[in-house]
């Protein structure tokens, strides 16, 4: 043999084995490709095999490899041909086949919990519910009691459904920045919380993969169209109301942004007012100054009593520190005194709203734990639009995820982490 050449070879088996060794391997390849097929059909579907090629630039043989695959392990389904267009051309041969994603092949569990509530629930891949509890408790839950609780409503739950532990994707869990230290946070930030005793008292009981974050960036991620089968992804933000002080947590598709959201106090510093009031490491008519519950409630004091305002007063308990933003408006329906006070209010709420609009490119702006009513949402459109136009206005949105469905958005998270970003490979 030729001694170049075979140095040649053995060079090129060196550099093959180091790029099996460094580079991505084939599960993650496989994943991958799995992964954004699953994410075309979620958002497009139903679609074809050739479209999905198309929008992907995966060639057609490889996206039916994938496809048929998939379709044998369940993960998704032939649904019918491509309808007929009347008014386009006729095509020659025959129609696409659709595919669509079989939202029966799992099914997730997931819980909620705050200091006053725990929230369980059963959904498909849909997040459509099949079943749903609500367990109010004293502020004692801890991860034994909730692992106690969950073990024996979890079975009765797919008793009911007919299903059982091996049709379950896991287990999506949220917790509340107020529920932290009850529920035995150790590590961490707000954002990106870690509760390594729940995690294994529930792995240890259970034996279901367990997902665990913060309810409120949940909450974000199950984004507008949670109940919609084929969500187009956007970018919106999603801002909420916490212990008196704003939060805004921008979304891309169903990706948090973390690096913005890490430093979500950001919002407080926003100008809603340039002539506004000054605070100490501040801008002047910042968002803080103006908009805060401490910063409302100062502008209320003067009028504040049970004659002169004689709705807030009782609805309120005459304590102005538990003053919401949905409080007032409420009130000020019928508290005279108040209604210059949210009428000003109001605008500055939407000079924030726009400003985060804005910043983000945002399509919508979801509100959650403001307690704002259909009605209060149409006084603050009304307002947005005199100012920025009637888009604007129509992109302001009340979080879809009512009271008795909390535990919505851990399903959501499960599905999206434990299904879609690994692919379906469960």
């Amino acid at each position: 043999g030729n001694p170049a050449k075979h140095a040649q070879q053995s060079d090129f088996k060196k550099r093959k084995k180091n790029m099996n060794d460094c580079g991505i391997s084939k599960l993650d390849l496989k994943r991958r490709n799995r992964m954004q097929i699953l994410k075309v059909v979620r958002e497009q579907g139903p679609i074809s095999r050739v479209d999905i090629s198309a929008i992907l630039g995966i060639t057609r043989a490889a996206v039916t490899i994938i496809t048929n695959e998939m379709i044998d392990q369940h993960i998704l389904e032939e649904v019918g041909e491509e309808p007929v267009n009347p008014s386009g051309e006729v095509r020659k041969g025959r129609r696409k086949i659709l595919l669509d994603i079989n939202e029966t092949y799992k099914f997730a569990v997931g819980i909620y919990v705050d200091e006053k509530e725990v929230s369980i629930g059963l959904t498909t891949l849909n997040a459509a519910a099949l079943d749903k509890q609500l367990i109010a408790h004293e502020g004692d839950m801890t991860p034994e009691k909730l692992v106690s609780l969950l073990d024996n409503i979890l079975e009765k739950m797919l008793q009911n459904s007919c299903l059982s532990r091996e049709n379950l994707l896991g287990i999506g869990v949220g917790i509340m920045p107020s529920a932290y230290e009850m529920m035995g946070l150790e590590e961490g930030t707000e954002t990106c919380p870690v509760f390594p005793a729940l995690q294994k008292a529930l792995e240890d009981s259970l034996h279901l993969p367990i997902y665990i974050n913060s309810a409120v960036m949940e909450f974000a991620m199950a984004g507008l169209h949670y109940n919609e089968i084929h969500a187009k992804a956007e970018n919106q933000v999603f801002l909420y109301w916490d212990s008196g002080s704003y939060h805004a947590i921008p979304i891309n598709g169903n990706t948090p942004l973390l690096a913005a959201a890490a430093g979500d106090a950001f919002i407080e510093r926003l100008c809603v007012d340039p002539d506004g009031r000054a605070m100490e490491g501040y801008p002047r008519g910042s968002v803080r100054a103006e908009l805060s519950a401490e910063a409302v409630a100062d502008k209320i004091r003067p009028v504040f009593s049970e004659e002169n305002t004689p709705a807030l007063f009782a609805a309120l308990n005459g304590d102005l520190s538990r003053l919401t933003p949905a409080s007032l408006l409420t009130a000020a329906e019928t508290d005279q005194p108040l209604q210059e006070i949210a009428a000003e209010t109001v605008k500055k709420f939407c000079v924030m709203l726009q400003a985060l609009h804005c910043l983000y490119a945002a399509e919508h702006v979801n509100l959650y734990g403001f307690g704002f009513t259909p009605e209060h949402l149409e006084l603050i459109r009304k307002t947005a639009e005199e100012f920025a136009g009637e888009a604007f206005a129509q992109s302001i949105l009340l979080c879809p995820i009512g009271d008795r469905y909390h535990f919505l958005s851990g399903c959501t998270y499960i599905i999206q982490a434990g299904f879609y970003q690994r692919g379906g490979l469960v």
